[in-house]
């Protein structure tokens, strides 16, 4: 799973726990590492320009302010470099006491760019860093640079807290394409280590609970008879909340499934309430070394660097915590929603009648489409996509994107290619579009 991993080094306690959590992962999924710190002289050579104005008289010449730098420059590149190279001497030093394949990069300037350059110029499988660094002096909170990381890369990132991998995996799953990205992560940590798993999921009805109060408060008498503002409560809390646990239950079964056909026991916790608090509430009583969740969710849209719930559990969580998501390996599933629905659907409340199929319309060429793609779904990490070619599809609705995207990969094997980039999804595109299901889909 990961055969290449990136490690972020500055001599901190929490770089020390990275070095030996990826020495350990690179013993059991036979990885390569990469120990990379990063210095930046021009830093310091900032910093002594401020200070000459404060210089005595004598030093204020100009030839002299000259030699100065010079003299400052070249002893401060010369220290930085030698003191960085010892920090990967630590790292060279463990990783072959261990016996494990490694290579040291050491590169000057801003760390934190510098990084994320490195990580999207060369593919990784997986980033492993420290929450905090050198400067840290809030052992709660997430170091700028670990977070400036976070929400420029796509690659797994393993933030690092600790040097505990014993215990129980948690993996939060929430149906969307990343969290099941987390399970298939979840099940060869699980596999691997000999640890326990546990697949949490939690939906969160008190939102809406909330907005019905709100209204109550400003909704005049004849408005709320014309709403039916009581009967449409009723119905919420009969129906949609059930209908809720019904969805979230089944994203757990669903794990589930994935899991016993690993051949792995798997506890699953369903929960209802924000779901960043009660993931949290959960790995703090239990004894929790690794969380797993997805960098965004199931109501991603676009413009999401990370979600609320995975920002939230990053900062607060006690524990490592792995964020899943851009991976060649992190394909999704196809996700059949529309049954989901279904099942929900088919029982109608005896006071109301109400069936919740009457507020979401379903294309029903839409429905055969999903039938048709099943056949493909075993094969979907065949073919590689290009992280534009994925943006691209990103503008299709969530609810058939996988369909398009399945149906986008077998036009690709039929045609011959390995890789799937913009030009084929036009390609794709062009060809189903005299498709009449996917027309409207492919026109918006």
């Amino acid at each position: 799973m990961y055969k290449k991993i990136f490690v972020a080094i500055d001599n901190s306690h929490h770089s020390h726990h990275c070095i030996n959590l990826a020495i350990r992962l690179s013993k059991k999924f036979n990885s390569h590492l990469i120990g990379c710190h990063v210095y930046d002289a021009t830093l310091h050579q900032r910093r002594f320009r401020d200070m000459e104005k404060g210089l005595p008289p004598q030093y204020q010449d100009e030839n002299v302010l000259k030699r100065q730098r010079d003299l400052h420059t070249s002893l401060i590149n010369l220290g930085l470099k030698l003191i960085s190279e010892s920090y990967l001497d630590v790292f060279r030093s463990k990783c072959k006491e261990a016996d494990v394949s490694h290579e040291c990069l050491l590169l000057e300037g801003k760390n934190y760019y510098e990084i994320i350059k490195e990580v999207q110029k060369n593919y990784y499988d997986l980033v492993v860093m420290g929450s905090q660094g050198l400067a840290a002096v809030n052992e709660h909170v997430i170091g700028s640079v670990c977070e400036r990381v976070v929400r420029r890369i796509n690659t797994d990132v393993l933030i690092v807290k600790n040097s505990s991998l014993d215990g129980k995996v948690v993996v939060a799953v929430d149906g969307s394409t990343l969290s099941n990205a987390g399970v298939k992560s979840a099940i060869e940590f699980v596999e691997l280590f000999n640890l326990e798993l546990t697949a949490i999921s939690v939906f969160d009805p008190h939102y809406h609970r909330v907005a019905f109060e709100s209204i109550a408060k400003v909704l005049s008498k004849e408005a709320g008879q014309i709403f039916r503002f009581r009967e449409q409560e009723t119905l919420h809390e009969e129906i949609i909340d059930k209908g809720l646990a019904k969805i979230y239950q089944n994203h757990l079964d669903r794990a589930g499934c994935m899991a016993e056909d690993a051949d792995i026991k798997i506890n699953k916790i369903l929960k209802d309430g924000k779901p960043y608090e009660q993931i949290l509430k959960y790995i703090n009583a239990e004894k929790t070394s690794l969380l797993i969740v997805g960098r965004t969710g199931i109501h991603n849209s676009n413009e999401l660097d990370i979600g609320s719930t995975a920002e939230n559990l990053l900062r607060l969580s006690p524990c490592n915590i792995l964020l899943t998501g851009g991976n060649k390996e992190a394909k999704p599933e196809l996700f059949n929603v529309f049954q989901e629905i279904r099942n929900i659907s088919t029982k109608k409340e005896s006071n109301t009648g109400f069936n919740v199929m009457q507020s979401v319309e379903l294309n029903s060429n839409a429905m055969e489409e999903l039938d048709c793609v099943k056949s493909t779904v075993k094969e979907y990490n065949s073919v590689i996509w290009t992280k534009e070619a994925q943006m691209q599809t990103e503008r299709i609705p969530s609810f058939i994107r996988d369909v398009v995207r399945a149906r986008i990969e077998d036009f690709a094997k039929k045609n011959g290619y390995r890789e799937i980039t913009t030009k084929i999804v036009d390609e794709a595109r062009n060809n189903l579009m005299a498709n009449d299901s996917l027309h409207k889909i492919f026109k918006k």
